[in-house]
């Protein structure tokens, strides 16, 4: 029986030591091969966001046309993780259990990334979320953990000094309850009250529920609103919008970063007009990167880029540029050369980046629905 027992606590030391060394294995592996250069993407293929990976496609063509990173050629390890937590957590383990992974584009969902953030912690992976704005994922304390777009604390207070831009003295916030919902809802409202504004209301829903109508026509009755602040995803929020105009409301409505996809105007037709939504991306930047990367993007794919396939297109450029600074795929090394990055020219704009991975004074767009289509508020020229 003690022979038993010591066996088992042998073999069981010796999982843990392999557990604790994952870190170490991948390095290993990563600084000693010369094949193709994996890098995982983990997105949930049925959204309104999958064109993320027609960027990212066009950053993997230009990349291998001129060489690779470092030599070697980029290949895309593709995961859905269906925008579940269940299998998201699932597709984060099985990138992070294969060493010949050298870094992660994803999750969109930030209920999903805040917990695979910390599985790819564990085994020394680099993320970079292009989706995923909720402050604590950055805010963990990571070392591998990145985003590659603002937070929901900059976001909120960008959003917020546009409505006092606006003159707006008194606005009614609706906002999907999620953790993407309550961050973000809750950095405007601080950023507003900072600018004497006042929040006439504040209410949440649930994802896939059904009360929307009731709650608006009570707002449509009762609620003394200079705009509304609608924070969600789609295809939730052009119905949101449906039954804020059919409330009778008239007043403006600005949306967060999750309403900024063209499937907001065909699922949500008129009653989209007007409605100002805060973008990742604007194509009619006068910067000749913009202008150059369209016209790639229209010749590869027939249809100009929308926000999140420049978030995709840009996330791995900027992953690949700094591979090249390191001299390195070592995930170590690129989180180094990741963290000092200082302005980084991409189509999105310009990245720098904080000591927590996160992304300092970048501005966001603005679009309108106008038409049926959106336009994009002119961006200044660059300096």
């Amino acid at each position: 029986m003690r022979k038993v027992i010591s066996v088992f606590w042998v073999a069981l030391a010796l999982a843990g030591c392999e557990q604790k060394n994952l870190t170490q294995q991948r390095a290993e592996r990563l600084a000693e091969t010369k094949n193709e250069l994996l890098i995982a993407v983990a997105w949930p293929m049925n959204s309104s966001k999958t064109t993320l990976l027609d960027g990212i496609n066009l950053a993997v063509e230009e990349l291998n046309q001129s060489g690779g990173v470092l030599g070697r050629k980029v290949k895309i390890l593709l995961k859905d993780d269906a925008a579940s937590l269940t299998k998201g957590r699932l597709v984060a383990q099985e990138i992070a259990d294969d060493i010949n992974v050298a870094a992660v584009i994803g999750h969109l969902n930030s209920y999903i990334a805040a917990p695979a953030a910390q599985i790819y912690e564990r085994a020394g992976l680099v993320m970079i979320t292009p989706g995923a704005s909720v402050q604590k994922i950055t805010d963990q304390g990571g070392k591998y953990t990145f985003r590659s777009l603002p937070g929901n604390r900059d976001q909120g207070r960008q959003i917020a000094d546009y409505a006092a831009e606006q003159r707006y003295k008194r606005i009614a916030i609706y906002y999907i309850k999620n953790d993407y919902g309550v961050d973000l809802a809750n950095y405007f409202e601080q950023r507003a009250h900072e600018l004497g504004m006042t929040i006439a209301d504040r209410r949440s829903y649930n994802m896939g529920g059904g009360n929307h109508a009731a709650i608006l026509a009570d707002w449509g009755s009762f609620l003394a609103t200079d705009a509304i602040f609608l924070i969600g995803s789609l295809p939730e929020s052009a119905q949101i919008l449906h039954d804020i105009r059919a409330a009778g409301m008239k007043v403006p409505v600005f949306g967060g970063a999750g309403l900024d996809s063209p499937e907001l105007i065909k699922l949500g037709g008129k009653s989209t007009e007007g409605t100002v939504v805060f973008s990742l991306f604007n194509m009619d930047d006068p910067r000749p990167e913009v202008f150059e990367f369209g016209k790639r993007f229209k010749k590869k794919f027939g249809t100009f880029p929308d926000s999140t396939a420049a978030q995709g297109y840009d996330t791995l450029k900027l992953l690949a540029q700094a591979m090249k600074t390191a001299n390195s795929t070592v995930p170590d090394q690129v989180a180094t050369a990741l963290r000092a990055t200082r302005n980084w020219h991409g189509v999105t704009g310009v990245d720098s980046y904080s000591a927590k991975g996160d992304l300092v004074g970048k501005r966001l767009a603005k679009v309108v629905v106008r038409g049926g289509k959106f336009e994009y508020f002119k961006a200044a020229p660059p300096k």
